[in-house]
């Protein structure tokens, strides 16, 4: 198999390789981010960016056609499809390889994702099940599947945070970057309860921060990886709040933290809808909240009961691990390969998948 996407360790590309190898693919991973300056969020980055843009597409898309020609790989997966255009795709499946996507986001308009090329793939696996029909109406003969999000396995585990830790603990933490939707909870939040012990971590809050009251030892930027496990495990109460309504009028109902923050052992407060509840118990596992003034109550009462936050948690981590990894949703997506014929399950051994 020839991967495509970004492949740092905690990234969800990097775990579905592991899991897929597990599995029996020899998997050949095409890093996009090793081509040109990478699509960093500083305002230098993305300046480079745009100038170097046309030559690093080029030298990535030159780099895939080549692994196809020398490999023959049975199958193309791509996580979120960045740089793949149609004629790209077709030199691929010309070569008789079949092709995959696995679509981890809520909007497609993103930079590189080439929306006129989804018909080329074969199989389309999307996180979101509001997605599925919408793809369906568009893929002609290719075959959708919801896989869900997950956990990174052995990124997103129990970390002992040290004495030290540059973020500390704290009643409660917000980790994920901003949008106006979420900023709008929490200072209706911060409003209720004024003297919260709130903390964010994540990118673009800098402008935020006074509305929020968090001074600058409380918010942490972006953290990745281990720093990221450490400190949802150090937070006394972990809150899951996502991106908000688009102007598709789509909205996420559970994402990557809905799996993370149960991995790494952290308590979490998930903002209520019918789909967290599939995952997951209120009340047993997890708890959620629909208002501000929800919210606010929850978490005042699960501050008084650090005794029931840690049975919650215990219970949340045996329910997530490792049935929400991303070795999972690897197994899922070679087994959606499999039921729909792309690939002949009868060469395949499995190595140990969870």
């Amino acid at each position: 198999m020839l991967m495509t996407g970004e492949f740092w360790a905690g990234s969800t590309g990097f775990s579905l390789a592991v899991g897929l190898r597990r599995l029996g693919w020899v998997v050949q991973e095409v890093d996009r981010g090793h081509y040109g300056v990478g699509r960093g969020r500083s305002l230098a980055l993305r300046v480079a960016s745009r100038l170097s843009a046309r030559d690093s597409v080029s030298a990535f898309q030159d780099k895939v056609r080549r692994e196809c020609e020398m490999l023959r790989p049975d199958a193309l997966l791509s996580v979120k499809g960045v740089d793949l255009d149609r004629s790209l795709l077709q030199a691929v499946r010309a070569v008789g390889a079949k092709t995959a996507m696995y679509y981890p986001d809520l909007e497609f308009n993103h930079p590189g994702v080439d929306e006129s090329a989804f018909d080329c793939y074969d199989l389309f696996a999307t996180t979101k099940t509001f997605q599925v029909d919408w793809l369906k109406q568009r893929l002609g003969s290719g075959v959708v599947e919801h896989v869900p999000h997950g956990y990174v396995d052995d990124v997103h585990v129990p970390v002992r945070s040290p004495p030290n830790a540059t973020y500390g603990t704290h009643d409660v933490l917000y980790a994920g970057n901003h949008s106006a939707y979420k900023q709008d909870w929490l200072e209706r939040l911060v409003r209720l309860n004024p003297g919260l012990d709130l903390a964010v971590m994540g990118n673009r809050w800098h402008a935020a921060l006074p509305a929020l009251h968090i001074p600058p030892p409380r918010y942490f930027g972006e953290m990745l990886g281990v720093p990221y496990a450490q400190a949802i495990g150090a937070a006394r109460i972990n809150i899951a709040i996502h991106f908000g309504a688009t102007n598709s009028t789509w909205q996420d109902l559970v994402s990557t933290r809905t799996f993370e923050i149960p991995a790494c052992r952290g308590f979490m407060l998930h903002i209520d809808n019918d789909e967290v509840r599939e995952y997951f118990e209120p009340g047993k596992e997890i708890d959620v909240f629909s208002t501000p003034e929800e919210l606010d109550d929850k978490i005042r009462f699960y501050l008084a009961h650090p005794d029931l936050r840690e049975k919650m948690i215990e219970r949340a981590f045996t329910r997530c691990v490792p049935r929400y990894g991303y070795a999972r949703r690897a197994l899922e997506i070679h087994q959606a390969m499999i039921k729909h014929g792309l690939v002949d399950g009868g060469r395949f051994h499995d190595r140990g998948v969870p």
